[in-house]
């Protein structure tokens, strides 16, 4: 299993059929004296037929002398946060999905299972956060996509000692597992509504993430999470970039030069981790 606030790919990410078979997603840099940060927005799961990697990108990994990621998703991690998240996301007090829900959204349940060939006795042991991850992911998968986006390439290819972790995949996964009942149930439910038009959604930002185009990405964005509780959103996004912008800091005054590479969805717009830079006095170019 996959870290859960990557996962979440109805939230972040987009499909195939348009997708250019050679991108140039957006980057940028920051520069304090001596110190640079160059920020490069990842999708989390890609269809095959994206080459991402530009020349400009490849030098600046190889000069970076670290690259920061949200968390470690290398295999071992994964391993123990997808047992993590298992443990955390089965009921065991003899409770179902069920007594959570109404009649409505137990038949929406049934027929997207349907669809997706996902056994509904396993979905109703789960607690609805899992519940929508387990969904969305064979959603996602369903439409042609692998979890095998940007981080998931690079890491292994990259020595331990120049990687970077913002945060736990604990911390993530608490996203999703800590959120109230009711927020869970929303999520739930969105998640639902929302399958039926993953893939059209997907095509679209993944397009506008491989052309380079962040500004439209922004806006089919914020119409996507729309759909999803602002409280839900605020901890997914916006209260991790705030999370983040101390370290980043740290990093600059460090005179360190470091090529960061988080979700796509932390570089657009108001809140973002661009935003969150530039209104702390740091000028931001765009490279790419």
């Amino acid at each position: 299993m996959r870290s859960p606030a990557l996962c979440l790919v109805s939230l972040l990410i987009c499909a195939l059929a348009t997708t250019p078979s050679i991108a140039a997603p957006a980057m940028w840099e920051v520069r304090d004296g001596d110190s640079a940060l160059w920020l490069f927005g990842s999708f989390h799961v890609l269809p095959e037929s994206v080459e991402w990697r530009t020349p400009l990108f490849d030098d600046t990994l190889a000069q970076a002398e670290a690259v920061v990621f949200e968390a470690d998703v290398r295999p071992a991690a994964m391993m123990a946060i997808g047992a993590e998240a298992f443990a955390r996301g089965i009921y065991t007090d003899g409770r179902l999905l069920t007594d959570s829900i109404n009649s409505e959204t137990e038949r929406k349940l049934r027929d997207v299972a349907a669809d997706l060939s996902l056994p509904v006795g396993s979905l109703l042991a789960m607690r609805p956060w899992f519940a929508a991850l387990t969904i969305t992911t064979g959603a996602t998968a369903a439409i042609g996509y692998t979890f095998e986006g940007v981080e998931y390439i690079l890491q292994p290819e990259l020595p331990a000692e120049k990687q970077v972790y913002l945060e736990t995949g604990a911390e993530q996964l608490d996203v999703l597992a800590a959120a109230p009942d009711d927020e869970q149930i929303a999520l739930f439910e969105a998640t639902l509504n929302e399958v039926g038009g993953m893939a059209k959604v997907l095509d679209k930002m993944v397009s506008n993430w491989a052309a380079g185009t962040p500004e439209r990405l922004a806006d089919l964005f914020v119409a996507e999470t729309g759909a999803y509780s602002g409280a839900f959103v605020e901890r997914l996004i916006y209260a991790r970039n705030r999370n983040w912008l101390p370290k980043l800091e740290t990093m600059l005054a460090d005179n360190s030069e470091a090529l960061v590479i988080v979700g796509a969805g932390h570089l657009i717009g108001e809140g973002s981790v661009i935003n969150l830079l530039q209104e702390a006095g740091y000028r931001v170019v765009r490279i790419q």
